[in-house]
């Protein structure tokens, strides 16, 4: 049973520090087909495009977030759409808007916090 409470604890450990980015980090969601495409690497030191590959957003969808030491925000929104997705550290829910704009507006460009409250009021609904 300690060899397990062991390797969990190791394995927590070490898993976190894969998600490292710098403090303050910010991307903005700018759905002009230069964001198309973006992958996400990791690594526990410095993430180039040959480290392991998190994820990749499809064609057409963009993404904005923001990072701060022990937190993260990420909305997701396609260049021909109104509804935005976005989810945070702090919780298991995906949230949604539907927005009146014209599409491929971003209704989120950038997140402002990270943790939920950019997704709080009658405008995101918890999915």
């Amino acid at each position: 049973m300690k060899k397990i409470l062991v390797l969990t604890a190791a394995l927590v450990f070490s898993a976190s520090s894969c998600f490292a980015i710098a403090s303050g980090a910010t991307g903005t969601m700018l759905l002009d087909g230069t964001d198309e495409g973006m992958a996400l690497h990791g690594d526990p030191t410095a993430a180039t495009a040959t480290t392991a590959l998190i994820g990749k957003m499809s064609t057409g969808v963009g993404v904005g977030w923001i990072t701060e030491t022990g937190g993260y925000t990420l909305v997701t929104q396609h260049k021909s759409g109104t509804k935005a997705y976005g989810t945070s550290y702090d919780s298991t829910s995906m949230f949604q808007t539907v927005s009146d704009s014209t599409p491929g507006t971003p209704i989120l460009a950038v997140p402002t916090a990270t943790d939920t409250s950019d997704f709080t009021g009658t405008d995101w609904k918890s999915m």
